[in-house]
């Protein structure tokens, strides 16, 4: 009868739980007693009356679920080592008092008339065990979920324009984590960053505009100064050279024997054709004939010069007659 009500104190304390192993369901566990008196049903049949068996089946199936309770409160044993424990203490003590046999037979006795009664109380246990593993599960579940969104935030506080495109759908799943109207703030810092993004753009474009706009202004004015010089006359006054200049005289390619190709240079023909004018610039000079044609001598020293016609590219090195 005891044992019927303090099974009963168990289901009232074990439905009231909310869902948690807390202090009253574990002293609702903990007065449970099929696992002792199962060791000691054991040891009776071994060191008492051995031609009256009290271990049974039932109460040892009892012991199990009871073990297995002490286990998931986390007692710090196995099931196996709580009734192993529980067996070895019971075979000790009736092992050397046999006057312990008798009480324990009461004990074995009033426990195991209760198994059948209590069997509706320790399902309740049961699944009010499972019912706190599952919060416990849930609320482990919620912690792992919160880190994830908050780190997600945090991911998508530190990203650009396109890492927080991508992050907005898992924020909006995020909400009830970071909060409903985060999401509207996440909007907001997107409506920002396009906005920088489209000035940003509109900036390089204005500064491209504007290279390039110089680029065609330098290009033009370089233009406009070719057109200017190709529209100067292309005949200049006639300058009248200096007095006996370094190149005339008699000429020829090979050694100065006049031997080879004669060049005759003076100031005032060239190959039958007038000289129209004569400039000099330190120690090369251009010649040019009336008929438009022009070349130059350059490099005139007192017995060597070179001839260059800049309009069909030739070149030739001369010396003086001697």
């Amino acid at each position: 009868m005891k044992r019927l009500i303090i099974a009963a104190a168990t289901w009232a304390v074990l439905c009231g739980a909310a869902y948690a192993v807390d202090d009253k369901m574990r002293a609702a566990i903990e007065a449970l007693s099929f696992v002792k008196a199962n060791a000691y049903a054991k040891a009776i049949d071994a060191y008492c009356f051995a031609d009256h068996p009290f271990a049974s089946q039932p109460l040892a199936d009892a012991a199990s679920r009871e073990a297995a309770f002490r286990e998931e409160i986390g007692q710090g044993e196995k099931a196996v080592d709580i009734i192993a424990d529980a067996n070895r203490s019971a075979a000790e003590h009736l092992k050397v008092d046999q006057s312990a046999c008798v009480p324990a037979v009461s004990f074995v006795g009033s426990i195991a008339a209760t198994i059948e009664a209590a069997k509706q109380h320790v399902a309740a246990i049961e699944q009010n065990l499972a019912q706190a593993t599952a919060a416990q599960e849930k609320a482990a579940n919620a912690e792992r979920r919160s880190a994830t969104c908050r780190d997600l935030q945090s991911r998508a506080d530190a990203a650009d324009l396109d890492g927080l495109l991508s992050s907005r759908l898992p924020l909006l799943g995020c909400a009830d984590v970071l909060g409903v109207d985060n999401i509207a703030k996440v909007d907001t810092r997107i409506a920002k960053l396009r906005a920088d993004q489209k000035a940003a753009d509109e900036a390089k474009q204005k500064q491209a505009a504007e290279a390039k706009a110089a680029r065609a202004a330098a290009d033009a004015k370089r233009a406009a100064d070719v057109a200017a010089n190709m529209a100067k006359p292309a005949v200049k006054p006639a300058v009248k050279p200096a007095a006996g200049p370094a190149f005339v005289g008699k000429w020829d390619q090979l050694d100065g024997k006049c031997t080879g190709r004669l060049w005759d240079l003076n100031t005032k023909i060239y190959d039958g054709t007038p000289i129209r004018n004569i400039e000099r610039n330190g120690n090369n000079y251009r010649v040019e004939l009336r008929d438009g044609y022009a070349f130059q001598l350059r490099n005139v020293t007192r017995t060597t010069l070179t001839f260059y016609s800049p309009e069909s590219g030739d070149s030739f090195s001369l010396k003086r007659c001697r």
